[in-house]
């Protein structure tokens, strides 16, 4: 999920513009009505077990981004944050979305206002996730089945919503296009339901036989950053020569 557009635009105009300014803030509404709704409808807790080692993986995942094209940053955190909507309650999912990004932050040191727009980002689109499974849920057959199924209308839930609010600040802070940021590459969409049919297995594992089996599921997610990287490094390599010309 690219994040880096933002970063790009605080650097080129020094500050962000009013139109941006007005839209984190509204972003930073929704993240606490979200909050207090998820709060209203929230469930039991997960058990510490869970909740440690998916923070920890997810910190870990989401400390160390692919760096992409336009100076975007791209992670393979969505497995962790998709089974966090679906089995953290709200509290749980606050500190879960805080935690990464603190993780992020302690390695890249990215601007404040922009790793806040990355959180309320991050807890509206894990929020609205979580709401698409439990629904997904009520609605599918019980069983293993549903509960992938349900994780991926999650997944698909959270990429769009994230990049489409992500689209929003970059078009009104820096009139840069939904096209032209590069956030709906296919490719790039490609690899991110990837990794959110990654998030189906993962969690049907983790409610049947325990948090550990986060581990043992996680692997594929080392294959699918240096997959990425590759495809970003190589689409780097494109371009270039066209922007050296059209110099």
């Amino acid at each position: 999920m690219g994040r880096g557009e933002l970063e790009q635009l605080a650097m080129a105009r020094g500050r962000l513009s009013t139109a941006a300014l007005a839209y984190i803030a509204g972003v930073s509404v929704a993240a606490v009505a979200a909050a207090l709704m998820f709060w209203h409808s929230e469930g039991p807790a997960a058990s510490f077990a869970v909740f440690a080692v998916l923070a920890g993986l997810g910190m870990l995942a989401h400390a160390y981004p692919v760096q992409g094209f336009r100076h975007q940053a791209y992670q393979v955190t969505l497995p962790f944050i998709v089974v966090a909507g679906a089995i953290l309650n709200a509290w749980q999912l606050v500190a879960f979305i805080v935690l990464i990004h603190l993780a992020e932050q302690a390695r890249l040191r990215r601007r404040l206002h922009i790793q806040w727009f990355n959180v309320c980002n991050y807890f509206v689109s894990a929020a609205v996730a979580a709401a698409f499974y439990h629904r997904a849920t009520a609605l599918l057959p019980d069983g293993a089945l549903g509960q992938v199924a349900a994780a991926l209308a999650a997944g698909c839930a959270f990429v769009t919503l994230n990049r489409v609010l992500l689209a929003g600040v970059l078009w009104l802070g820096r009139g840069l296009s939904p096209l032209a940021s590069g956030l709906f590459q296919p490719e790039l969409l490609a690899a991110d339901l990837i990794t959110v049919w990654i998030a189906g297995p993962m969690l049907v594992l983790t409610l049947e036989a325990g948090p550990w089996m986060i581990l043992a599921t996680a692997g594929p997610l080392l294959l699918a950053r240096l997959a990425l990287s590759a495809m970003l490094a190589r689409r780097e390599a494109q371009v270039q020569p066209v922007q050296a010309r059209a110099a």
